[in-house]
């Protein structure tokens, strides 16, 4: 349970610091769409030559500098300035972990919509929200397609890592990765188990896109690909591993469960189901990011998707028909780790 501090009442600091959050969140977009960091990175360390690089005058590059040094995402040593760890690893764009792309592509798609949070949940919904699907609707278009793709494989790429480093895909010969995106999962749990064969099954777009990565790994033997609409498609069959990794954040209960009921066609008997998802403490006191993505699930007053706990999620999966189901944190704070079994 969260404690009340009563020394905050005869304060505004706090109410201040969150309402007015955005100019931080701008600072740091704008200094990413400049490739500022990146300019630091290769050297320029004054305004004059930040100026020169980004294009602009030195008195606005210092103006830009001094507030991301306020933010401590730069810092001055011996008069000139360096990125701190975090950025140079992140935001810089010769990083093979950059992320930068990523955070520009959300932030433009859902601030519109963070504007409007009372009008969304106050809003008469003229509909169930499935016109309004922004992952099915925004990968119809091969050009956003490739973006979300590509910034979805700078994102979640070291999630990938992580995962085949702490999930024991040793045990499973065959997997099916729905909507398995870029195959930033499949491909670091293909790297680090040979016997592995992963199938990954997304919209038809997003597919080119994981047939590049894949063949740039020199995986194309290990992962193939199919095209298909996980609530309609049918599933092939044969495999002992199923998993779906954050899409299901985009769907209500009724669903979730209808379509893991639907899944258990793709596995073995005794297969198992791993989900990876947004997840919420089962007493709803945070954690933070979620709940941010659970509010956001109510656009115009319809519903788009839910966030769960995880006694909600292990519900889910039995009432699809799964057995032994189990849930932890994957990454603190943010994404929880779901396993099931289907009947042997």
């Amino acid at each position: 349970m969260t404690r009340e501090d009563f020394t905050l009442d005869m304060k505004t600091e706090r109410m201040t610091d969150i309402a007015l959050a955005f100019k931080k969140t701008c600072t740091m977009l704008g200094a990413i769409d400049l490739d500022f960091f990146s300019h630091v990175a290769a050297g320029a360390g004054t305004a004059a030559e930040l100026g020169a690089a980004m294009g602009i005058e030195a008195e606005k590059a210092d103006r830009l500098l001094t507030a991301c040094k306020a933010m401590d995402l730069v810092r001055e040593v011996d008069g000139r300035h360096v990125n701190m760890s975090d950025v140079e690893r992140y935001l810089v764009k010769d990083s093979r972990t950059y992320f930068g792309d990523y955070l520009l592509y959300i932030a433009r798609r859902d601030y519109p919509d963070w504007d409007n949070v009372a009008e969304n949940l106050t809003t008469v919904a003229d509909g169930d929200g499935r016109d309004e699907r922004s992952y099915l609707n925004a990968l119809a278009d091969p050009e956003a397609a490739r973006r979300f793709t590509v910034a979805g494989y700078e994102a979640s790429i070291g999630l990938g890592h992580k995962l085949a480093k702490e999930y024991d895909f040793s045990r499973f010969g065959r997997w099916l990765d729905v909507a398995g995106g870029s195959g930033c999962y499949a491909i670091p749990a293909c790297e680090r188990n040979a016997d592995l064969q992963v199938t990954i099954m997304d919209q038809p777009n997003v597919i080119v896109i994981a047939q590049e990565f894949i063949a740039k790994h020199g995986l194309e033997g290990r992962i193939d690909t199919m095209a298909g609409n996980f609530l309609e498609t049918p599933f092939p069959e044969g495999h002992d591993l199923a998993s779906y990794i954050t899409p299901l954040q985009g769907y209500m209960p009724d669903e979730i469960i209808a379509v893991l009921h639907r899944t258990l066609d793709a596995l073995k008997p005794g297969g198992e189901m791993l989900i990876i998802d947004y997840m919420l403490e089962d007493d709803k006191t945070g954690p933070l990011d979620p709940a941010f993505v659970n509010l956001a699930g109510v656009r115009r007053g319809r519903y788009l998707g839910r966030v769960n706990t995880g006694a909600e999620w292990c519900d889910f999966l039995g009432q699809a028909g799964y057995v032994n189901a189990t849930s932890r944190w994957f990454t603190p704070h943010q994404l929880g780790l779901i396993t099931a079994q289907k009947p042997a």
